[in-house]
């Protein structure tokens, strides 16, 4: 009885392509692949051992450890080069996987005629084979919808799997082919629309600041006491802090220059706004052009009041700024509006970061007030005060002054 011999490595093609390839059975093909798995895996698994075990500590230390993450996906890219290297070296020298040469089954060129695969057609035709397991395995599917049973790897690699056996696959029927052709073409579609919503949201949560990174600690002015504040809110605080002579022009300069690499969507228009406060010369107009790219911004407004306080409206800059709100408060004040400085002033005196700075506006604001009515220290208060607020009562009794 004769055995026919398996180890050759060279098919010789010619005489089959005078008709149709020998198609391998869909079926032979799946064993064939349970068995490269339970013959590869333990090899794979034996190169990784060593940084799997190094990832568990990582994770068993912190479970959001920066290391077990890096580790994890070094594990991920040498299982992917083990697995593309075995797979193409089998394949060149024998034409086929582990479990493929057990089947009877073999990998050749087509539709140009080789007597040998190449070294590129086995590495490429490994790396689409990976790559195709991290779109859902959906490009495997081919397999059961094309004529020739090639899947998107072997279309790449110009490569087809036929068997050796008498018996071989006639090829899908036209309705199956159809079938499984349509539901592929929805399949990525269904995935493409996916993938664009996740794209959309990663953007969404990229401009809105979900991805900024904790900042460090010494990359802050620590003249800023309060280490809760974080983001545009303690950009705020500084341009407030700067304009009540309460930090240097360093500090200010330090949480622009960290605004702009942290959170540069949100905070551009206002670190801009503090460069320009900090420059003089040519260089401040370049940052008031800068800065008023946007001529809507707060910044802009803010930095245009400041140059001609007469022309612009202090009021088309954001109310919620802290900074909009100090610079209001000395705007009423200069306007001899004592007592609504002093309503601006007891709203920012609610801030802890600012309640030293507006303190000091609240005394001078409360001594303008006093001087305006006439009051004296000891006099009567007029009874036209008595029925606005009673600002000065109230520091009487806060500060005990008689």
């Amino acid at each position: 009885m004769l055995f026919p011999d398996l180890s050759a490595p060279e098919i010789n093609n010619s005489t089959m392509f005078k008709q149709k390839p020998a198609i391998a059975f869909v079926a032979d093909r799946f064993l064939a692949l349970v068995l490269d798995f339970l013959i590869i895996s333990p090899v794979v698994s034996l190169l990784v051992a060593g940084l799997t075990r190094q990832a568990k500590t990582f994770f068993l230390l912190n479970a959001r450890s920066d290391e077990g993450v890096v580790a994890v996906m070094m594990i991920m890219a040498v299982a992917v080069i083990a697995v593309v290297l075995l797979q193409a070296s089998f394949l060149y020298f024998l034409q086929a996987t582990p479990g493929q040469f057990f089947l009877q089954l073999r990998v050749i060129s087509y539709p140009e005629q080789q007597a040998r695969l190449t070294f590129s057609q086995c590495m490429v035709r490994s790396v689409v084979w990976c790559f195709s397991f991290f779109m859902f395995a959906l490009p495997f599917l081919g397999v059961l919808g094309h004529p020739l049973r090639r899947a998107f790897h072997e279309k790449a690699s110009d490569t087809m799997v036929i068997t050796l056996k008498k018996n071989f696959d006639k090829g899908p029927a036209s309705q199956e082919q159809r079938l499984i052709t349509s539901w592929m073409q929805l399949s990525f579609a269904v995935f493409a629309f996916v993938g664009f919503l996740g794209l959309m949201k990663s953007y969404h949560a990229l401009t809105v600041g979900d991805y900024q990174v904790a900042v460090d600690q010494n990359a802050t002015c620590k003249e800023i006491k309060d280490k809760d504040l974080s983001g545009p809110q303690r950009l705020d605080a500084a341009l407030s802090l700067f304009l009540l002579k309460e930090i240097s022009a360093d500090c200010l300069h330090k949480e622009a220059e960290l605004s702009l690499w942290s959170d540069p969507v949100n905070s551009q228009s206002m670190a801009y706004f503090a460069k320009f406060l900090l420059s003089e010369g040519s260089d401040r107009l370049s940052y008031m052009n800068k800065v008023c790219e946007d001529r809507t911004s707060s910044g802009c407004v803010l930095a245009q009041y400041l140059e001609n306080p007469e022309d612009v409206r202090l009021a088309d800059a954001s109310q919620k700024l802290w900074v909009t709100q100090v610079l209001e408060a000395d705007q009423r004040y200069s306007q001899h509006d004592y007592a609504g400085s002093l309503e601006v002033i007891e709203e920012l005196q609610s801030i802890s970061t600012l309640r030293q700075a507006m303190d000091k506006k609240y005394v001078r604001s409360i001594w303008g007030l006093q001087q305006s009515l006439g009051v004296k220290k000891g006099d009567r208060i007029p009874a036209s005060v008595k029925e606005s607020k009673p600002w000065l009562e109230d520091f009487k009794e806060k500060y005990g002054v008689q």
